[in-house]
């Protein structure tokens, strides 16, 4: 099958690391929903994905589709960076780049670890770590939001589960937004070394955990792994770190840019702050509305196994596809007036932003709960937290993850 890549105005115009793409991305995927649900991208070597319904099937499709997260941006590494990640400790795929059968098991044994029941217990945990936060922050009267919480609470939360000292926290979050910079971003060639030295350094000290709770259990996300596996088939350390290594750094970079994306529109728009301020029992709402609109997931990546189609256009064997799931979210074929935010949906517009089918994310029950504990905390300690004017707000160089690298904001001491 001859592939398709065919120069269209919509690939040729298609720049995801262009400062005015990342401002505001969805003016281009609207359009290019109604034109081009599915281009070839030459920026990306790609083709891209912009339409629910196809989105949906490339997601579904594992005979066709393979998770391919992990190549997003590795032919744009140097040589060097290419060896120092070589020197990984951890061995075997992450859990995000397994398919059925191998990831239904790893799967089953997580989704013991995640249960409804284990989160829910995990409630006032996550609520002494978000007052704390907020404690250290309220006399200041004005802060970086991104620096002061958004970053610091999902790090506190992980860590506080995985059980590793209060003083590792800043470190474990420096190596993380190094990874995930490194995997999925626009990262100078003179940068990259010394990130992929902070993704080694992270994996040794998360192999180094899963020994140490291999060896011994504790009360710990890792030591819960260990036994809920011990029914099927009991997970070696290695595994263990490999999947300690996906929840650490998903678990964290998703939650604080989801956090910031979420008070950005909230304090851009000052009646939907009131609102959560008068009626904390919406917050559900405003959360599920805002993963829709702008979730931090604005794309994944699949390879395609064989020569395939979708939307007429011809994919070659091995062709990465980037599948948009912030355009598929916006789509008016499942969500009308899907460019407008509206918490108050009945049913709540469906969307893409935690996954689908079998790599549907594990720890969304835990990124629901700390959104609510943030807002209702938030909410209730500083209802009047506003925008500092005149400031403009950044977002990072990510082809995978969206939301604002700065944000500035005061409230009434």
């Amino acid at each position: 099958m001859q592939a398709d890549k065919a120069q269209s105005s919509l690939g040729d115009e298609y720049d995801p690391f262009s400062e005015a793409h990342r401002a505001n991305p969805h003016a281009f995927f609207e359009r290019a929903r109604d034109e081009a649900p599915v281009f070839y991208s030459p920026v990306l070597d790609a083709w891209v994905v912009t339409r629910h319904q196809e989105a949906v099937q490339v997601l579904r499709d594992h005979d066709r589709f393979s998770v391919g997260i992990y190549h997003a941006r590795s032919s744009h590494h140097t040589p060097e960076t290419r060896a120092i990640l070589g020197t990984s400790p951890i061995t075997g795929h992450p859990l995000v780049m397994m398919d059925p059968p191998e990831l239904t098991l790893q799967r089953k044994i997580l989704s013991r670890t995640f249960s409804a029941q284990r989160v829910t217990a995990l409630e006032s945990r996550v609520r002494r770590l978000s007052m704390r936060l907020i404690d250290d922050l309220q006399p200041l009267g004005e802060v970086d939001f991104m620096a002061r919480f958004a970053n610091p609470f999902p790090i506190l939360v992980i860590g506080s589960l995985l059980g590793v000292p209060d003083a590792d926290f800043p470190q474990l979050a420096v190596w993380s937004n190094h990874r995930t910079a490194l995997m999925y971003g626009e990262v100078p060639p003179e940068e990259q070394p010394a990130m992929a030295r902070s993704s080694v350094a992270l994996e040794h000290y998360i192999l180094d955990l899963a020994e140490r709770r291999r060896q011994e259990l504790g009360d710990d996300l890792a030591s819960d792994l260990i036994r809920a596996s011990e029914d099927e088939a009991p997970m070696t350390a290695m595994e263990v770190a490999a999947t300690l290594r996906v929840l650490l750094t998903g678990g964290f970079e998703t939650t604080v840019k989801l956090l910031g994306n979420t008070m950005l529109r909230l304090l851009s728009e000052r009646r939907l702050w009131e609102e959560v301020v008068a009626h904390p029992d919406r917050i559900d709402d405003v959360v599920e509305e805002e993963l829709r609109l702008d979730g931090p997931a604005m794309s994944t990546m699949r390879r395609a196994k064989r020569p395939t189609e979708v939307a007429g256009m011809k994919i070659p064997e091995g062709g990465l596809v980037q599948v948009v799931l912030a355009s598929a979210n916006r789509d008016q074929a499942i969500c009308p007036n899907g460019e407008t935010y509206d918490h108050t949906r009945k049913p709540a517009g469906p969307h893409l932003s935690f996954g689908f089918g079998a790599h549907f994310c594990i720890g969304a029950p835990l990124a629901l709960l700390e959104m609510r504990i943030a807002l209702e905390q938030l909410a209730e300690r500083l209802p009047s937290l506003r925008l500092t004017p005149a400031q403009t707000v950044p977002y990072g160089r990510s082809l995978l993850l969206r939301g604002p690298a700065r944000l500035l904001v005061e409230w009434d001491v």
